[in-house]
């Protein structure tokens, strides 16, 4: 799974309804109560950025780093590919995103799926993007599915072995997806 995330690799706040925010709720260890115990995605990040020298600082748009699945790893998920896409502007709270960062994602996205399968053994055959850019990320839905299915066909022409799953919550933007999709 792909997750579109700000340059500073800070996932959203859990009650958000975002990719990242959804994606964080569900991999969270819980006890019985039901608690979460280990924010998962979030402190591996942590791990990434202070191993990698950037805890606090940027990374270049278009970086992407993985994670374990967490608790979604009971659903079959291995991985978790945090696309940092967004980059924050003012307050913070808005996000600007570059049509030329989404190929760069997706390539990045690609090649560390393909490290992970060859050199890691893990049995990985499917990636599974949302409309990147598309939500907090300010861009036009039809600008985020084009460029976006443009850079999954080029990737999957030169490695067709993957299935790719696009995935939306919302029924405007799977009808728009499946109508670029189709587009000669």
């Amino acid at each position: 799974l792909v997750s579109s995330e700000n340059t500073y690799l800070e996932m959203s706040k859990t009650f958000r309804s975002t990719v990242s925010g959804a994606l964080r709720r569900a991999a969270a260890v819980r006890d019985a109560a039901g608690e979460v115990v280990d924010d998962v995605l979030s402190r591996e990040l942590r791990v990434w950025q202070r191993t990698h020298g950037r805890a606090g600082l940027p990374v270049r748009p278009g970086t992407v780093v993985a994670t374990s699945s967490g608790a979604l790893a009971a659903q079959g998920v291995r991985r978790i590919h945090h696309a940092a896409i967004a980059t924050p502007q003012g307050d913070g709270d808005h996000y600007h995103v570059t049509p030329a960062v989404l190929p760069e994602a997706v390539r990045a996205s690609f090649e560390l799926a393909r490290r992970e399968r060859d050199f890691l053994s893990l049995p990985m055959s499917s990636i599974c993007f949302p409309l990147l850019g598309a939500g907090s990320g300010g861009l036009p839905a039809e600008t985020a599915a084009r460029v976006l299915l443009g850079a999954v066909e080029e990737e999957l022409r030169r490695d067709p072995a993957w299935s790719v799953l696009l995935v939306t919550l919302k029924e405007s933007r799977a009808r728009l997806l499946m109508a670029a999709s189709s587009a000669p």
